[in-house]
């Protein structure tokens, strides 16, 4: 299989293969933002839109998290 318009491999996006198949019908339909939820999860990590470590605080602020998460 392979993705068009990506700059990433089939490597690194294979976690995609493993994704249930409600959550990919959600993601296509709308109904599930991945865009948030790597927000959140980048967050959850103490990094930002690079990946870099800024710590738990500034994630939240950098993706727009502040009291939701």
């Amino acid at each position: 299989m392979s993705y068009s318009s990506t700059r990433f491999t089939v490597d690194e996006l294979g976690f995609i293969q493993t994704a249930l198949t409600k959550v990919l019908s959600a993601a296509a339909a709308g109904e599930l933002d991945l865009n948030r939820l790597a927000r959140e999860e980048l967050a959850s990590r103490g990094l930002d839109l690079e990946g870099n470590w800024v710590g738990f605080d500034r994630a939240r602020q950098i993706h727009k998290l502040e009291g939701n998460v």
